[in-house]
C-alpha cells in the first residue's frame, strides 16, 4: 500500500504540500489582500529557503516545514542564510495526513521589509555519526524549538503577516497623528501591570486595531491572551503587544473589581505582557527615525 509519509516519498511529500501551500496562499493573496503577486523557486535549497513569493513590493524568501497533524516533533532545522535575505521567513505547517489540509501554522519573520533576526536556536548535529562516531555539527543551521515560532490558525493570517500593511510604519504613522514624540516617552527598565495604564493609553487601540485589521477589539484581544496562555509567552510586533496592552486595561475598567477597598492579585500573564511589550518597544524604538511631536506627559516613567 502507498504510503506518502514513507521517508522514501519525502520529495514527492514536500513537492505536492508546497503546490497545496502555494494553492492557499494564492487564494489569500487575491481574496483577502486583493493583491497580485509573483512566485519564483530556488534550484536547490542551500540558500535556506524553497520559494520566493513577491507582493507589494515585498520580497519574501519562505522556508517551509512540514509536520503531521497530532505528530510530537517540536524542532526544526533552519537555515542561517534566511536571514541574508530581505525578508526571509519560515511557515512551519500542520498537515492532515488523510486529507493534506493544512493548518494551523507556526511562523518565525519579521514584519514586511525587514530581515529574520531571530534564528538564535542550538547548532544542528548530524543524525549520523562520523567514523569515530561523533554526531559532527552542521554549523549553517540552527535548531529551532516551536515556542520561538508565532501560531497562526489560518492563511489568511499568514498572508497577512508576509505581506499586510507595515506594523511599525503603522504604529509611526499613528503616533504622528497623535502628536507623540517617540524619543520623549521614558522607557524604564522594568515595567509592572500597575504602572502600566499611562503607556497603554498613549495610543488609541480600538483606532489602531481596525486599522491593522484586527477587527473587533474585544474578541482580538480574547484570543491574543488565549494564544498566550496556552504557550505561556506573548508574540507579535510592538504595535500588536501595544494593542493588547491598551485592550487588556480596557478589559480590566469595565470587568474588573470595583471600589477602591477591594484588592486582587494582578493575574501573571499581564505581568508577562508587560515584560514582553517593554522589551518590543525598546528595540523598535532604536529602529525607528524620532517622530516629531508634542512631547508625552504622564507615560512610561
Amino acid at each position: 500500500m502507498f504510503d506518502l509519509w514513507a521517508p522514501e516519498h519525502s520529495v514527492l511529500r514536500e513537492k505536492a504540500l508546497e503546490h497545496i501551500f502555494l494553492s492557499e496562499l494564492s487564494k489569500a493573496l487575491l481574496l483577502d489582500l486583493s493583491v497580485p503577486f509573483e512566485v519564483l523557486r530556488s534550484e536547490f535549497d542551500a540558500n535556506g529557503y524553497d520559494i520566493v513569493v513577491e507582493a507589494r513590493g515585498i520580497i519574501r524568501h519562505i522556508q517551509l516545514k512540514v509536520t503531521r497533524v497530532g505528530g510530537k516533533r517540536r524542532n526544526v532545522d533552519i537555515n542561517l542564510a534566511l536571514a541574508d535575505k530581505p525578508s526571509g521567513c519560515v511557515v512551519w505547517m500542520m498537515a492532515d495526513p488523510a486529507t493534506l489540509t493544512i493548518g494551523p501554522f507556526y511562523w518565525l519573520g519579521a514584519e514586511p521589509g525587514i530581515p529574520l533576526t531571530t534564528i538564535d536556536g542550538s547548532i544542528t548535529r548530524h543524525s549520523k555519526g562520523n567514523a569515530s562516531g561523533e554526531k559532527t555539527e552542521r554549523r549553517a543551521l540552527r535548531n529551532m524549538a516551536m515556542g520561538k515560532f508565532q501560531k497562526l490558525e489560518t492563511m489568511s493570517e499568514i498572508a497577512q503577516a508576509m505581506f499586510g500593511v507595515s506594523h511599525s510604519q503603522l504604529l509611526a504613522d499613528h503616533l504622528d497623528g497623535r502628536d507623540v514624540d517617540l524619543s520623549a516617552i521614558s522607557i524604564p527598565d522594568r515595567l509592572s501591570w500597575s504602572d502600566s495604564i499611562e503607556i497603554a493609553h498613549i495610543i488609541d487601540g480600538y483606532e489602531l486595531a481596525l486599522a491593522a485589521g484586527f477587527g473587533n477589539g474585544r474578541a482580538y484581544q480574547a484570543t491574543g491572551r488565549a494564544r498566550a496562555e496556552a504557550s505561556g509567552r506573548w508574540t507579535g510586533s510592538t504595535l500588536e503587544l501595544w494593542v493588547q496592552l491598551f485592550l487588556e486595561h480596557r478589559r480590566e475598567k469595565f470587568s474588573g473589581a470595583i471600589g477602591v477597598d477591594v484588592g486582587y492579585d494582578t493575574d501573571p500573564i499581564l505581568e508577562q505582557l508587560c515584560g514582553a511589550f517593554l522589551a518590543s518597544l525598546a528595540d523598535w524604538q532604536q529602529s525607528r527615525p524620532p517622530i516629531a511631536g508634542t512631547k508625552i506627559t504622564g507615560g512610561a516613567t
